[in-house]
């Protein structure tokens, strides 16, 4: 335990991400990745920021970025207080398909290289498979109020074959890059995630505001049983926060520079929370 607490006071100085109060839990009885169970009442507020493009690749970044969003805009026909469940569920459902994306291109190319250079990764792998389950999780809490059709499955298709082939040759090229475009992406999903919790409480949305939260959601961000889906939308915002913060934290990392206990404080809460839950369990 000593060393555990080493680790966290050398993560303390080095990184502290603005996202809402938290813990890291590891479910005892499945297969996910470590991820974060937020604090419900503190995530309903969160800061909504912006990393000021410095450099050309902040620019080429930010603006593609940019153009991506106008684009999506348009196809998904979103106009903020104009939208209804469905809307924000298309919008919602294909937003995920492709957020889930860079983390898992990511993690295999720095395995590659890790393979490759027969060299440790610094801890940059495990944060961006679980960065891709997470957003794999908003996908599947999604469709379980909308089976999407054909046509839009198609557009999926189409979307992330695309989108696949130019990340990865932009993490290639550069993953500062890809990582300060990723960590624009998300502040923009933060915006889209508060403009619906926001017309929810407005009655915009009335389908929703009495909507129990789907079960398998209620497990893994530890929502009470009494939880609705605003709470799950909240969650999901938090977590849209984190990866913005990560995301623009590793843009302003060395690719080769170790990331191991500077993400959200793993360091602490796996060795606090976690190792308790495995020790319970063993009990």
């Amino acid at each position: 335990m000593n060393f555990g607490k080493t680790l966290v006071k050398r993560s303390f100085s080095v990184w502290k991400p603005n996202v809402p109060k938290h813990k890291i839990v590891i479910d005892k009885e499945s297969y996910r990745l470590a991820h974060p169970v937020w604090c419900i009442k503190d995530a309903e507020t969160v800061n909504f920021t912006h990393h000021k493009p410095q450099g050309f690749r902040d620019w080429i970044a930010y603006s593609a970025m940019k153009c991506l969003r106008v684009s999506f805009d348009t196809l998904s026909g979103y106009k903020p207080g104009q939208m209804n469940e469905a809307l924000y569920l298309r919008r919602f459902i294909f937003l995920e398909t492709v957020a889930a994306v860079p983390g898992m291109i990511g993690g295999m190319i720095r395995h590659m290289k890790a393979l490759r250079t027969m060299s440790h990764d610094g801890g940059w792998i495990h944060h961006l498979l679980e960065e891709a389950e997470n957003e794999r999780m908003h996908l599947f809490t999604f469709i379980k109020l909308r089976n999407p059709g054909i046509m839009f499955r198609l557009a999926v298709l189409a979307t992330q074959a695309i989108f696949l082939m130019g990340f990865s040759a932009t993490y290639l090229l550069s993953s500062r890059t890809a990582h300060r475009f990723v960590g624009y992406l998300e502040e923009e999903a933060v915006k889209t995630y508060s403009n619906c919790i926001k017309e929810l409480d407005e009655g915009k949305l009335p389908r929703w505001i009495n909507m129990k939260a789907p079960e398998d959601s209620l497990k893994y961000w530890g929502l009470p049983e009494d939880a609705t889906f605003r709470d799950v939308l909240v969650a999901v915002r938090a977590d849209e926060v984190m990866h913005r913060e990560v995301n623009h934290h590793l843009g302003n990392l060395h690719p080769d520079s170790p990331v191991d206990g500077h993400k959200y404080h793993v360091v602490e809460n796996m060795i606090g929370e976690a190792t308790r839950d495995l020790r319970d369990h063993a009990k």
